[in-house]
């Protein structure tokens, strides 16, 4: 119950009683004033008549009896009697209830408040000798009759000054709900609904004091709460930004980036479900740049290749798509609705872009990035998705070349067979390949043989039992490098190489790994199996990617040291990729360099890639390397 029915409720009976009280006391008043004036009536009468007795032409009996009858007729007395002295009735006339003596009152009235017996007497005489004596009790239904209607127009009066109090409340009350809502409740729900947004509505009631000084301490809050409201918006907005944002550069996070891809992937309405391609780029060499610039260098250089990607972005699709950093390396985009080849070249020009910013590394020559495209449909997992962008991200690492790796799903279910792509799948996959002896070496003939003589490529595979169709080291290698088992899947490479040059005549190209270079056991596992085979080992080339003579030369100057030892000769492949490499040949002395076709297709419009190639050229005849300049690797 509310404070102001409380308030009514009380005074209303108050009033109640005080209305109670005032009617008991006037019914009680006026049955006083009626009993005294009918003991004044007896009283007064009955001397009267006494009087009139005791005249000496009024005490025959006959008139005695006719004047008692008059004063009875007039309907004043219940009682009238004349007694002798002894006390015997000589004369009586009294009113019966069926002679009307009960009145109008009802009987109910007469017993709540009953009127006393109003008697008088008085002697007669005559001289000094007495008659009788005169007695009369009053009739008090006259009395009660007026004494019943005093009270029912009082009862009336108090009724009705009880239900004009009783509309008042109402009305007072609706009055004061409805100024209460007008300037209390309704300006305190605005300010709620608004959260202190906007202005208030106006003041309808400013005569009253209490609301006048509640609305002036409502306006003074709402001014409060905009100012607080301000300060929280600012301050979630601040939070989102640092949950939602990457401090460096200001792009999107990992959390916020997968969860928008995850709605993406679940969009629930099938006419705006799409699906799309999100390329992934990775700087390899952040650590190599953390140690040879400053940190403040490096965050400003991570920001701009930010703004200069969302540029792109922006340029070619609006605000279609958005970017991501998922880690400190790693950079990612989302083009949603974008058909292939679209999505194709975008990730080309983004690529062609971020080539074009890298950072020197002292000798160790220009930074690498690592591009990796793949496309997604609507409703698609997105471990899939990110399993599939992971292996291509993975060929792009393996493979040492600057384009762009495209994965489409189908391509990858067509490869694997519908395995999957994630770690656990190729650990247990390549772990079953080395325990089981799953390996096979296919061969291709090299279009470029520089003695004129026959020489074939061989590709390690791996063939699962029961699979139609052997998986390449094209394929399989990159996890491979991830896990960090390729050693030994090269280790059985050499293996397979050696076996088939025994069995064939020839020369024979094996590709190999940095990463197994790197391994500590590699160079000895593979000095054991060269030993026993020197007429095979010397119709061997191993062929390794250029990039390993500028990361990390002395392993792979050590590496070819050893192999030469026992007649193994070497190949470099993507040669233009690291024009670097050009200052180590002369420690390696090469069998060939293989130029990749992205130079031979640019020389014909740039200058530097004329004197590149140039350059090449002339080097390799100083240290009796052959160019390969028939196709791209």
């Amino acid at each position: 119950m509310s404070l102001l029915r409380q308030l009514l409720i009380s005074v209303t009976l108050a009033i109640v009683v005080i209305l109670a009280g005032v009617m008991i006391f006037s019914i009680g008043s006026a049955r006083q004033y009626l009993d005294t004036q009918l003991q004044a009536q007896s009283d007064s009468t009955a001397t009267s008549l006494a009087l009139t007795l005791s005249q000496p032409s009024n005490q025959d009996p006959s008139v005695r009896e006719l004047l008692i009858a008059v004063l009875f007729d007039s309907g004043e007395f219940r009682v009238a009697e004349f007694l002798d002295p002894t006390g015997r009735i000589l004369v009586r006339r009294q009113l019966n209830d069926s002679d009307g003596a009960a009145g109008a009152a009802p009987g109910w009235f007469s017993h709540l408040l009953p009127m006393a017996r109003h008697e008088a007497q008085r002697q007669v005489s005559n001289g000094w000798n007495q008659l009788g004596v005169v007695r009369l009790e009053a009739n008090d239904a006259y009395a009660r009759d007026s004494l019943w209607n005093s009270s029912v127009r009082i009862v009336l009066l108090t009724v009705a000054a009880g239900v004009l109090w009783g509309l008042f409340v109402l009305a007072l009350m609706r009055w004061l709900r409805r100024a209460i809502q007008d300037d209390v409740m309704a300006r305190v729900q605005a300010m709620a609904r608004t959260e202190g947004g906007s202005d208030l509505p106006p003041v309808r009631h400013p005569a009253m004091v209490e609301l006048r000084e509640v609305s002036q301490i409502i306006t003074s809050t709402h001014k409060q709460v905009r100012a607080t409201a301000s300060e929280r918006e600012a301050r979630i907005e601040s939070l989102q930004l640092e949950l939602n944002r990457d401090q460096t550069t200001g792009l999107a996070n990992r959390k916020y980036f997968m969860n928008e891809f995850r709605r993406v992937l679940e969009q629930s309405d099938p006419h705006q479900a799409q699906g799309g391609h999100v390329m992934l780029f990775r700087q390899c060499d952040l650590q190599a740049i953390n140690q040879t610039v400053s940190r403040r260098v490096v965050d400003q250089w991570l920001t701009n290749m930010g703004q200069l990607v969302q540029r792109i972005l922006v340029d070619r699709l609006g605000s279609e798509a958005w970017l991501g950093r998922l880690n400190g390396s790693d950079f990612a985009f989302l083009m949603p609705m974008v058909p292939g080849p679209v999505a194709v070249r975008i990730a080309q020009f983004v690529g062609e872009m971020l080539q074009a910013q890298r950072i020197q590394l002292g000798h160790a020559g220009l930074c690498r990035w690592r591009q990796a495209l793949t496309d997604y449909e609507p409703g698609e997992d997105l471990s899939n998705v990110l399993s599939r962008l992971d292996e291509a991200l993975m060929r792009a690492e393996s493979a040492g070349h600057e384009n762009v790796e495209y994965l489409p799903g189908a391509a990858l279910q067509s490869l694997a067979g519908g395995r999957g792509s994630g770690e656990q799948v190729w650990r247990e996959l390549l772990r079953d390949a080395l325990a089981e002896n799953w390996f096979e070496l296919d061969t291709a003939p090299d279009r470029f043989s520089p003695a004129g003589g026959s020489r074939r490529i061989g590709m390690l595979m791996v063939r699962e039992p029961g699979a139609s169709e052997p998986l390449s080291g094209y394929l399989f290698m990159p996890p491979a490098v991830r896990l960090g088992i390729s050693a030994a899947c090269d280790v059985r490479g050499v293996e397979l190489a050696l076996s088939w040059l025994r069995s064939q005549p020839g020369e024979l190209v094996l590709r190999v790994s940095l990463a197994s270079i790197l391994n500590d056991e590699f160079l000895d596992d593979v000095t054991a199996r060269l030993g026993p085979a020197p007429e095979e080992a010397a119709r061997l080339v191993v062929e390794l990617d250029s990039y390993g003579l500028v990361a990390d030369r002395e392993r792979v100057v050590a590496f070819v040291a050893a192999l030469r030892k026992h007649g193994v000769r070497l190949g470099l492949r993507s040669f233009a990729e690291q024009p670097e490499a050009l200052l180590y040949l002369h420690e390696v002395h090469p069998e060939y360099l293989r130029v990749s076709g992205n130079l031979l297709a640019a020389q014909a419009e740039s200058a530097g890639a004329r004197r590149l190639l140039e350059a090449i050229q002339e080097t390799a005849r100083d240290v009796g390397a052959a160019v390969d300049l028939t196709a791209g690797s």
